[in-house]
């Protein structure tokens, strides 16, 4: 009896633990999402000083035009012309309890150095959590690849 009963107690605060830890991931996936949408109006407003505060000045970026640290996009923000965005199926992959990447489809219209940027650009951004606080460490985008042409043929 007294086995069954430390048995059950012990699968009692196992199973508390792993509610716990997931709620907690639950609010931390919800905040990184929001911080995502924060980055991008950042950019869209060339607001770097929150900018600043959810990316680390370490930051490094990779997209069609190679590999920029985030210190040298920050001083090109107002390059950026954004006149629409929207963050599409947003979802967090976790690395491990410190780390996470925030993965969604960028859908938006506008230009960055008097270019059009791609209006589908797949997106990814690694936050870890240093001192408490979460902020981007690595942030990738891919712009989608054109649809083809429709051939006119009929099948």
């Amino acid at each position: 009896m007294r086995s069954t009963l430390l048995a059950a107690g012990l699968a009692l605060v196992c199973a508390s633990l792993a509610t716990a830890q997931t709620g907690g991931k639950a609010a931390i996936e919800k905040a990184l999402i929001a911080n995502e949408h924060k980055l991008n109006d950042a950019v869209v407003k060339h607001d770097a000083t929150t900018f600043n505060t959810l990316v680390a000045a370490d930051a490094i970026s990779a997209d069609m035009g190679g590999i920029t640290n985030v210190s040298d996009f920050v001083k090109s923000m107002d390059q950026a012309k954004i006149q629409t965005y929207q963050i599409v199926s947003p979802r967090v992959v976790w690395i491990d309890d410190k780390s996470a990447a925030v993965v969604y489809t960028w859908k938006g219209k506008g230009t960055w150095m008097n270019e059009p940027v791609p209006e589908t650009t797949y997106v990814s951004s690694v936050w870890t959590e240093r001192g408490g606080k979460w902020v981007v460490v690595y942030h990738q985008e891919t712009g989608a690849a054109p649809a083809p042409p429709a051939s006119g043929k009929k099948h």
